[in-house]
């Protein structure tokens, strides 16, 4: 069903796409359709297109809800502990600390009779991962023994008859070297470079009696591969250190998963070619969302390990990392990033003023089968062989009492090795299912600015929906009327303490409001403890400013008043009412009578936030938040598009490969150019690279690059196309001028004929 419904969004989303502009996206889809054909000569007139986009658009957004809310979860594919064999077999790829039977690659008797023994000696060469280096070997096991060795000798019970030699995978190795001479197939030149490997080397003897069962099960536990840690990297906002994103060499061991999840998306290149991993530019990467989950990992102790395989499902193969880290990924923006089980700020309250209609779809509860209260997990446990076993049932008695009757799943985690931590992200999966979802709200379109993973508060009591916490699944935009329609599923305060084990209650099943609490929404009450009640008890504010971010006139100071009763006695001004601030990126103070009026004068980034905390005789009764954001103009959106483009085989810059466009920019602002070339090779192989080009004078004067150059790091071959995506920005001039941009292309590597298959180049300014 999923994959169906997807499929469905794609096409819907494609015609309306077409339909939107008229005809003028059909270049992007199918370039044999534009240039001499037109809409104009089908007799479709632009109201029909209008509504086939209409339509479209709606369709696509429920489509992809439903494939969202569908998605099944990776197939329990677990980490192989015996030996792999076959023809064609797979690459594994090593991620924290694991036990692996390894991929056999050479397996050989050989050697002069021994004590009437043909051919003794076996040799025995297991890769166990690639991209490498690894860390290290920890050890080697027999029977799920270790094995005591001094150098590359066995010592103990098969001292004289087991050896080893070890490569860590470095990007240039030697090959491995058997004790015993002679290993027939095997020379100098057998090495495997990138690759985690071990040759064993046994000798039978039948005297010794040692083997004479046949050759144990064999396995080694290793410390993987290397990840990027943002946060160690000094180029990236907050990061210091010597990591980078492009450069593996600069790379360290982890086993957290968010490092390896970015690590995984990145792709693992070596020489110029993608051994394992997605292979996503760091471009198309929101880079911050996997910094986050790497931070909420160490937070929580969150480790994984275990054993990937390719070829295979990526997808699938991403997810099982993003499960240890209770995470999942998300495209925002054409962007890869990731949905995350933490505590979060609410950046807005979404109200009846910004629908752009009435049509609200508020989802009481998930579907029957969606709400579990009960998993039962399984985890690699080392202390069990590293097999995959059933920990103890995660269960939330008040869901059961709920639901009538017991609902329970067994869940097996492939990456995960640590028991509590297969029962969090186990609790984690029960609470997600007692959400609401989806709510699927369409939004004016001055909420175009929040998107997959922001959190807001939807303070529509008409709806069933007052002032709950939501977390956006999903942003669809409508270009034909503006609308913003945002899929929310609702936030439980108090579940991220239960899962984690800090309190041993459950949130309770969120529920659409009553008239009750509309009454209290309506009057900004809230019931505080012991009688209590204090007004405003929070409040957000969007900031209007300029394109540069500066609040514009009459968005400063922002004043509130707090009243505290305690009954239906105001106790605002008492003695023994006090207030304190808390700031995060603002200038604030408390003032008044009292103290009890906060003022905030500015905030110096694109959000911020105030908290008082209202005491009354030494004990907090509330705390109350303001949210801050900016909004920045955004109205109509200049941009050209050339679709035309095209490749230059030639080892150096030649004639423009796109454009030139003129596009009217500025004031301020920023200038967004984004390139897809997608291209072939008609013989031979090659490379791409390109770069992108503005001038100020439309026509005349000297081209500057608006960036490096950057090249394609995989090549086409003929029959296997690749793709060269560029993407640049720069600010805007200070007053309105035509500039003028192109794109310069050559081949990179390789020596064949490159073609260009199709693509586009668009400028756009904001």
């Amino acid at each position: 069903m999923s994959k169906t419904l997807r499929t469905v969004a794609v096409i819907a989303g494609a015609v309306a796409l077409v339909a939107a502009t008229g005809g003028a996206a059909l270049g992007a889809f199918a370039p044999g359709l534009a240039g001499t054909a037109t809409l104009g000569a089908t007799g479709i007139s632009a109201a029909t297109l209008t509504t086939v986009a209409t339509v479209a658009s709606v369709a696509s957004t429920l489509a992809s809800i439903g494939a969202q809310l569908t998605a099944k979860k990776p197939p329990a594919r677990g980490t192989i502990n015996q030996v792999i064999i076959a023809a064609e077999p797979p690459s594994p790829y090593i991620i924290g600390r694991t036990y692996s039977g390894g991929v056999l690659r050479h397996d050989v008797g050989y050697g002069a009779t021994l004590k009437k023994v043909k051919n003794p000696y076996r040799g025995m060469v297991l890769v166990y991962s690639v991209a490498g280096p690894l860390l290290g070997l920890e050890a080697c096991y027999m029977d799920y023994a270790a094995i005591p060795f001094s150098g590359g000798a066995a010592t103990g019970y098969y001292s004289g008859f087991l050896y080893r030699d070890v490569r860590n995978g470095l990007a240039s190795e030697t090959a491995l070297t058997p004790h015993f001479a002679g290993m027939p197939n095997w020379t100098s030149a057998h090495k495997l470079s990138s690759k985690a490997a071990i040759l064993w080397n046994g000798k039978f003897d039948k005297d010794g009696k040692r083997f004479a069962s046949g050759w144990p099960t064999s396995g080694a536990v290793w410390e993987g591969v290397m990840t990027y840690d943002a946060r160690k990297d000094s180029t990236y906002p907050g990061g210091s250190g010597a990591h980078r994103i492009t450069d593996e060499a600069t790379w360290e061991y982890s086993q957290c998963p968010g490092q390896h999840a970015l690590a995984y998306v990145l792709g693992r290149i070596r020489n110029g070619k993608k051994v394992f991993g997605v292979g996503l530019p760091p471009d198309g990467i929101i880079v911050q969302d996997f910094v986050t989950l790497s931070n909420i990992c160490d937070a929580n102790g969150w480790k994984v390990g275990g054993v990937l395989y390719e070829p295979g499902d990526r997808w699938a193969n991403l997810k099982r990392i993003l499960e240890a880290g209770a995470a999942e990924p998300m495209w925002r923006g054409g962007k890869l990033g990731l949905r995350f089980n933490a505590p979060r700020l609410s950046l807005y309250t979404l109200t009846a003023n910004d629908l752009a209609d009435e049509d609200v779809d508020a989802t009481a509860q998930q579907t029957w089968a969606a709400r579990l209260n009960g998993i039962r997990p399984k985890y690699r446990s080392e202390a069990n062989k590293w097999e995959y076993v059933q920990s103890d049932l995660v269960s939330i008695a008040s869901y059961v009492t709920e639901d009538g009757e017991e609902k329970i799943e067994e869940q097996q985690y492939d990456l995960i090795q640590q028991k509590d931590q297969a029962a969090q992200i186990a609790a984690y999966k029960l609470l997600n299912g007692r959400e609401l979802a989806p709510i699927v709200v369409p939004c004016k379109p001055h909420m175009r600015h929040f998107g997959p993973g922001d959190m807001l508060t939807l303070d529509l009591p008409d709806h069933g929906l007052g002032g709950i916490d939501a977390i956006i699944l999903k942003r669809q935009i409508d270009p034909a009327r503006m609308v913003v329609t945002f899929t929310f599923m609702s936030e439980s305060a108090g579940k991220h303490d239960f899962a984690l084990g800090r309190t041993g209650t459950a949130p309770p099943t969120p529920a659409l409001t009553t008239g009750e609490d509309r009454d209290d929404i309506a009057t900004e009450i809230v019931r505080g403890a012991d009688g209590f009640s204090v007004a405003p008890s929070s409040w957000v504010r969007a900031i209007s400013c300029t394109y540069a971010g500066t609040p514009k006139t009459g968005q400063f100071p922002l004043s509130t008043t707090y009243y505290v009763y305690q009954g239906s006695e105001d106790i605002s001004e008492d003695a023994l009412t006090t207030y304190s601030l808390a700031t995060t990126n603002c200038v604030a103070a408390l003032g008044g009578t009292n103290g009890r009026v906060l003022t905030i004068d500015a905030m110096s980034a694109d959000r911020a936030s105030a908290q008082v905390t209202i005491s009354h005789d030494g004990t907090v009764v509330s705390v109350a938040s303001v949210n801050l954001t900016k909004v920045r103009d955004g109205g109509s959106v200049n941009s050209a598009t050339d679709s035309t483009l095209s490749v230059n085989s030639s080892g150096s810059y030649g004639a423009v490969n796109g454009g030139p466009l003129t596009l009217n920019v500025g004031p301020e602002g920023s200038i967004q150019v984004d390139v897809t070339l997608n291209y072939g090779a008609s013989a031979g192989t090659g490379a791409l690279a390109g770069k992108i080009q503005y001038r100020t004078t439309p026509g005349s004067g000297s081209w500057t690059d608006m960036a490096a150059e950057e090249s394609d790091p995989y090549g086409a071959t003929v029959g296997e196309p690749s793709s060269l995506t560029l993407s640049a920005s720069i600010a805007g001039p200070s007053s309105a001028a035509d500039w003028e941009f192109q794109l310069l292309t050559r081949r990179s590597s390789g020596t064949g004929t490159l073609v260009a298959l199709d693509g586009a180049m668009t400028v756009g300014w904001n």
